[in-house]
């Protein structure tokens, strides 16, 4: 039954955090069981105990990319675009090398696209409408041109990305730069 199995889910939940806290009092700097600890307020929505933890986490070691990722991936999955960019640029400037981050900061950059599409298909064809149609273009590819240079490094980083080069390929099609089109097109069927 699925209250006895939210219930059993719960038990669990409280258990794991109460053995995590036991052992953070043993060692209190432990990164990793900070983690674990935020990991576990993340799964039940508690996001201000979760930036608590992150932030301790960072506090103790705040060179590692990692944690920058992790923190833009679960506010991009919580739909705070602003906030997923800025980690995942911190993320980058400590790990310049870190495929991950540019393709998930191009990812949410280019998440407002499916909004302007959405509403670019809308319009009539109104003098008014050709007006709000131009400018929602620019819109998208303004969004296109944010993603574009960090796609290009995880490319000059790794050739072989499949997802990047295939990201890129369909931008410059969609935005008709034909010449990068068939650039990233030739590379991704090189793979």
């Amino acid at each position: 039954d699925a209250d006895g199995a939210t219930d059993s889910l719960s038990s669990f939940v409280l258990a794991a955090m109460q053995a995590v806290k036991d052992a953070r009092l043993m060692s209190p700097k432990d990164v990793g069981l900070i983690l674990i600890e935020a990991d576990l307020y993340n799964k039940i929505g508690d996001e201000a105990r979760f930036a608590s933890l992150m932030k301790e986490a960072i506090a103790q070691d705040p060179n590692n990319a990692v944690l920058y990722y992790n923190l833009g991936v679960v506010y991009g999955n919580k739909g705070k675009r602003e906030t997923s960019i800025s980690y995942y640029k911190k993320a980058i400037e400590l790990d310049p090398n870190y495929e991950a981050s540019y393709l998930n900061l191009a990812s949410v950059i280019l998440e407002g696209e499916a909004e302007i599409v959405e509403e670019m298909n809308t319009l009539g064809t109104s003098a008014s409408d050709n007006r709000k149609y131009d400018a929602l273009k620019q819109k998208r590819e303004g969004l296109f041109l944010e993603a574009v240079p960090y796609l290009q490094t995880l490319v000059s980083i790794n050739p072989n990305n499949a997802d990047a080069l295939n990201t890129l390929k369909g931008i410059f099609g969609t935005i008709g730069d034909t010449a990068n089109f068939k650039k990233y097109r030739d590379m991704l069927d090189s793979l």
